[in-house]
């Protein structure tokens, strides 16, 4: 008699405190120990394909409902691609005012990210109890912390919202060539006011997750730590850029891989993969072919690519 060999699997699903919708496959060796785990995007979206044959005008708005969390990051692509289209290079008014209602919306999804999914694994450990571990369990343990991240957060929606006229989805307001609207004395009084409190709130919370790092040092050190290639913007002068600038591909060990790249020309340098198990694309270097050329982007890698910030207090904790 043959025994069928059936495959274990632990499967976790939904992923929680991650921005989307996602579970996690780890598959087991007879002995129960840890094969593979697989990280399997469970929705299939498919803008690229339902925006074709639109008007290039619609591109704005359809584009940044690819996420509630980072619509404008969606938006400002969209928006940047439709420039070039009808060959107009928006007022510097308009262009500052994009860039700061782009900066606006790193607040907030920073915020997101780091207070409520990150800081209950990083400030109340990853050995604690799984159902502490959680935004009601920092806010227990830290509540005046949770509380500046809950502000913080709100600070940068109210910057979107003071420029563009609400906090989600406002792409009414970006247009090809521009904006649609300048952004009132009372409303830049109000962001003006608010911006001491925001920047207080940043300053006292990296000092909290620096002497934290000490504390769980053990755990940090295996925290998403493996080596990969890292790409992100950078201006002329290698500097931290999240708007404009050109393309730059660092190794594991900080080498360049490639720069100078033109965001227009990404596609001789990024292919996309295809693996059965998630409905997610894989991009990768394509001078390495994939996986080796898997890559990461984010807040992680900009910083990596990155030779300064351009901002004083910023520089120095780089």
């Amino acid at each position: 008699m043959v025994k069928a060999n059936i495959e274990k699997k632990i499967v976790i699903g939904p992923v929680t405190r991650i921005e989307g919708h996602a579970q996690i496959n780890i598959l087991l060796n007879e002995d129960d120990s840890v094969k593979t785990a697989l990280f399997k995007v469970v929705d299939f979206r498919g803008f690229e394909k339902f925006t074709e044959g639109r008007p290039y005008y619609e591109m704005p708005s359809i584009t940044s409902r690819a996420c509630g969390i980072c619509p404008v990051s969606h938006l400002i692509a969209s928006a940047k691609a439709c420039d070039s289209i009808v060959g107009v290079t928006p007022p510097k008014t308009a262009i500052k005012l994009r860039r700061l209602m782009h900066m606006g919306q790193m607040i907030q999804s920073h915020a997101l990210n780091f207070f409520f999914l990150s800081a209950p694994d990083l400030l109340l450990g990853m050995n604690s109890d799984p159902t502490q571990r959680n935004i009601f369990g920092l806010i227990e343990k830290y509540p005046e912390l949770a509380l500046r991240g809950i502000k913080l957060r709100k600070f940068g929606q109210e910057i979107i919202e003071k420029i563009a006229g609400k906090r989600i989805h406002s792409s009414d307001w970006i247009v090809p060539g521009g904006a649609k609207w300048p952004l009132t004395e009372e409303r830049a009084d109000y962001l003006r006011r608010n911006l001491p409190e925001a920047l207080d709130a940043t300053v006292k919370t990296l000092e909290l997750y620096k002497s934290m790092l000490i504390e769980f040092s053990d755990e940090v050190e295996n925290f998403g730590n493996f080596p990969s290639h890292y790409m992100g913007l950078v201006t002329s002068d290698g500097g931290l850029e999240h708007y404009d600038g050109k393309i730059r591909i660092v190794d594991q060990h900080g080498k360049v891989a490639a720069e100078c790249i033109d965001p227009t020309k990404y596609s001789d340098y990024i292919g996309e993969a295809i693996e059965p198990y998630s409905f997610m694309k894989f991009p990768y270097f394509k001078q390495l072919g994939y996986p080796q050329g898997a890559y990461r982007v984010g807040p992680l890698a900009r910083l990596n690519v990155a030779s300064h910030c351009g901002t004083p207090l910023a520089d120095i904790e780089l």
